[in-house]
């Protein structure tokens, strides 16, 4: 077990602003139509990745890697409800909040 401080979990919630941002310059790019928004698309899925590589120092692959995409996807919907005005139906409902009990059952797992 590595050792986990700050300084992971840090990098490890910039790399789940990163990839949210990433989605919403996706989004407005409409399919790379809009270049420069695709470009910033890419690079802050760079960025994501990066800081995700520096947060799997001090914590396992596994539980980072479930947080960033778990908390990724719970926060592009929030930004795509927000912003976008897409809404969730039922099942969306239940998906998502199948992904958190999992993600909470893997921590515990841990």
């Amino acid at each position: 077990m590595q050792q986990l401080e700050f300084y992971h979990i840090a990098f490890l919630g910039l790399a789940i602003v990163l990839e949210i941002i990433a989605n919403i310059f996706l989004k407005l790019s409409n399919g790379f139509k809009r270049f420069w928004l695709g470009i910033l698309s890419l690079v802050c899925v760079l960025g994501a990745f990066s800081s995700l590589a520096q947060a799997v120092k001090g914590m396992d692959l596994s539980i980072a890697y479930a947080l960033w995409g778990g908390f990724g996807i719970a926060a592009t919907i929030a930004a795509g409800w927000i912003l976008f005005g897409q809404k969730l139906n039922a099942r969306g409902w239940v998906g998502l909040l199948l992904l958190l009990l999992g993600m909470v059952i893997l921590k515990l797992a841990v």
